[in-house]
């Protein structure tokens, strides 16, 4: 059996960390200006103990990530992309999990987390810096050993060789020495001809630990001593605890204690099943909330606030030619009067719902908190965050805070929050020197999320003379931003919300967005694809609705309102294509597009299905995406079909639904996930292009739900608003 007594994160305290580092081969970071530095040279502002790469006298080269390892290969994407720029043998790295330090912060966006597909967009040039310093402090250093000019020195499979004598001498031999170097300034890059790891297919660094059991989850985590903690949490999402009965559950086996904290009680005892027997068993009382929001209602509330032209908030466009990128507003009166000069006017609706996240390892998070310091691990998104949390619940310094981010069995948004972090801190606040795992039940996991939110959109479109003359959205429900607690951007929509309701890419005139907040204060989050999740499935489905209005080709369509864009047009053609769009098919089979363009990517999904009555079948899913620079061919096409395989789930049947407050849907039974006999043939296609990269790991998911439903259109003639397609009785034969 697997010893898992100690994460591997577990590591030293700073001052360990660099007194053991100290004459032991090469040790670099970014210091907070953005200079490289060697970790002995960091100071309070600078590197903290975050060193990205350490070349050690024995030839290893461990790499720390600086995200977090979702299982969308960022565990390997990442240290490939310095590996790479650092002249590395892929056998000779070995890579070390994140923990939370100002050290591993991208430059680009100033934050230490993983979120918006950011990982490898920006971190890229980053760890290229990196890689590239450390290979020209190598070389250095062999040139200085051998007495010749440092041009004569190449850098390639972990080793640096003499070019005119072929002496070689391996990292390892020359990383002490390098390490007495200053580290260059601007490191001069390679040219992308010269990439041996970015681009190409190869075996995953995580792989091996997973398929051997090994590798250490959230979930996984244990330490001598340990307590388990389950919880007893309000059903109704506004609740709280009013009383509970310690005495009746303390002589049960195994319990060690029960305590209170915020919004919950928990049962702590030497195993999670012990724990849960007594939680459940607990008397607790709990004082309602005072919502009582039922779903039912809720939509119709929606509906009504498509028609409230006083409170809606436009949402602006942004002014890229501008000396410095600015929003500027979206004309309305250029949109209201191409409307009514229409010679048609669609005015259609649609909706979708508040979603889950329904990641396979649930809420976890372990936490041991002693007078001077606290140690936390927890498969999160979120380090930056967390470490903020953390020392302020605990009102310990920053630097006596120890936050390590596991293995994370799903993410999808779900855990950028840190909800489970403040329970575990709270609960080991009461037991010091205990550590204290709070493990979440499936059900607790579903009905205590934070719900992408529902919405409504209503979309007026005008058509004459062939063509869409204006169109104008509106969308209603929760704003995520205030939610969270951000400053709104004054008389300007929630971009979380409202980006993208209507492509900026379609040429044509007369756009407007504009928004209404619902103001209901269910939990709301980030969700994988973020505002694409909703406003792809609009807009769309809204464009295919305008093309069949006019009697055009939904793909030709698409393409002639795309011509200033030739790198989209070339991402369309290929969907379009390997799904063979024009092929004749039989009566009940028809073929639906959608585009979706976010992350710094692009991605065109052709939906090909077969309808009966109310049974769909789904024939296959082609798919062209275009990311910039592959680091990995083979890690991308897995991401764009976990992404595939999670907006198919969404589009079938995810939806949480309320009554009196209180979330219904509870675990997999009701709330099911697409099984793996139900997955559609998928055919991806890869564009090559010299970008520099975007995301892909969010990519996949927008498209889904409106090629489907355009899909379904086409087979059936039946125009399928709302999600999930459940929801209109329609379900997979």
């Amino acid at each position: 059996m697997t010893d898992r007594s100690k994460a591997p994160t577990a590591g030293l305290s700073r001052r360990q960390f660099l007194a053991a580092s100290a004459g032991s081969g090469l040790l670099l970071g970014i210091h907070g200006s953005g200079r490289l530095v060697l970790a002995a040279d960091a100071d309070a502002d600078g590197l903290r103990g975050g060193a990205f790469l350490h070349i050690l006298p024995d030839g290893t080269i461990r790499i720390t990530l600086p995200t977090s390892e979702l299982g969308q290969g960022a565990h390997s994407a990442l240290p490939r992309i310095l590996a790479d720029e650092l002249g590395a043998d892929w056998n000779d790295v070995e890579v070390a999990m994140t923990f939370a330090n100002a050290g591993f912060v991208a430059e680009t966006t100033g934050r230490q987390r993983t979120a918006a597909s950011e990982g490898v967009k920006v971190y890229f040039a980053q760890l290229r810096n990196i890689g590239a310093g450390a290979r020209e402090m190598l070389c250095q250093a062999a040139a200085q050993r051998w007495g010749v000019p440092l041009e004569e020195c190449r850098a390639a499979a972990s080793r640096v060789r003499h070019l005119p004598t072929d002496r070689e001498a391996s990292f390892g031999e020359l990383a002490t020495a390098a390490s007495a170097l200053a580290p260059p300034e601007q490191p001069t890059l390679k040219d992308p001809s010269e990439f041996t790891l970015i681009g190409k297919s190869i075996p995953r660094k995580d792989i091996q630990d997973k398929v051997a059991g090994t590798a250490v989850f959230g979930i996984d985590v244990t330490q001598p001593g340990l307590l388990h903690a389950a919880l007893r949490m309000p059903h109704q999402f506004d609740g709280e605890v009013a009383s509970f009965d310690g005495s009746a559950v303390q002589a049960m086996p195994g319990v060690h204690a029960i305590v209170e904290i915020d919004g919950a009680v928990a049962v702590l005892a030497d195993s999670f099943w012990r724990a849960n027997k007594a939680a459940q068993a607990l008397p607790v009382e709990f004082k309602a909330g005072s919502s009582g929001l039922d779903t039912a209602a809720m939509r119709e509330t929606l509906r009504q606030s498509l028609d409230n032209d006083e409170a809606a908030i436009q949402f602006p466009d942004i002014d890229t030619q501008a000396p410095v990128p600015a929003l500027r507003p979206l004309d309305k009166a250029v949109t209201d009067e191409a409307l009514a000069a229409a010679e048609q006017v669609l005015e259609l609706e649609y909706e979708v719902p508040y979603l889950a996240h329904l990641a396979m390892e649930p809420m976890v998070c372990t936490a041991v908190v002693e007078d001077d310091s606290c140690h936390v691990w927890a498969p999160s998104q979120h380090p930056d965050g967390g470490h903020a949390l953390i020392a302020e619940l605990t009102g310990l310094p920053k630097e006596n805070v120890r936050f390590d981010i596991t293995y994370v069995g799903g993410g999808f948004g779900r855990k950028f929050e840190l909800d489970t972090v403040r329970q575990a801190v709270q609960i080991a606040m009461q037991v010091p020197g205990r550590p204290v795992k709070v493990t979440w039940t499936r059900e607790q996991d579903v009905q205590h999320d934070f719900y992408r939110p529902g919405f409504a959109v209503r979309t007026r479109i005008g058509l004459g003379d062939g063509a869409i003359t204006g169109m104008h959205s509106r969308i209603a429900g929760q704003s995520v931003w205030r939610f969270q607690g951000k400053d709104q951007i004054p008389y300007t929509a929630d971009p979380t919300v409202a980006a993208l309701l209507i492509y900026d890419v379609y040429d044509f005139p007369g756009k407007y967005i504009d928004f209404v907040e619902a103001p209901w204060r269910i939990p709301v989050g980030l969700w994988r694809s973020v505002t694409l999740s909703q406003n792809t499935f609009f807009a769309e489905s809204a464009m295919d609705e305008a093309a069949h209005a006019l009697k055009r080709d939904p793909y030709e369509f698409r393409r002639d309102l795309l011509a200033a864009h030739p790198r989209i047009v070339a991402v369309l053609d290929a969907a379009a294509k390997a799904a063979d769009w024009d092929r004749e098919r039989p009566a009940g089979h028809g073929v639906g597009i959608a585009l979706s363009h976010g992350f710094n990517s692009l991605c065109a999904q052709v939906a090909e299905v077969a309808v009966e009555g109310d049974r769909l079948r789904i024939l296959k899913m082609s798919c062209a995406f275009d990311c910039g620079l592959q680091i990995d061919p083979q890690t991308i096409r897995a991401q764009l079909e976990g992404g595939m395989v999670f907006g198919l789930s969404a589009a079938l049947r995810g939806e949480i639904t309320f009554e009196n407050g209180a979330v219904m849907e509870s675990n997999f039974n009701n709330q099911p996930l697409l099984r793996i006999d139900e997955t559609p043939e998928m055919v991806i296609e890869l564009i090559q292009s010299d970008v520099p990269p975007g995301g892909a790991g969010e990519a996949g998911v927008p498209p889904v739900a409106p090629a489907l439903a355009n899909a379904i259109y086409a087979a059936s003639g039946r125009r399928l608003r709302r999600l999930p397609f459940s929801a209109d009785k329609l379900t997979l034969a």
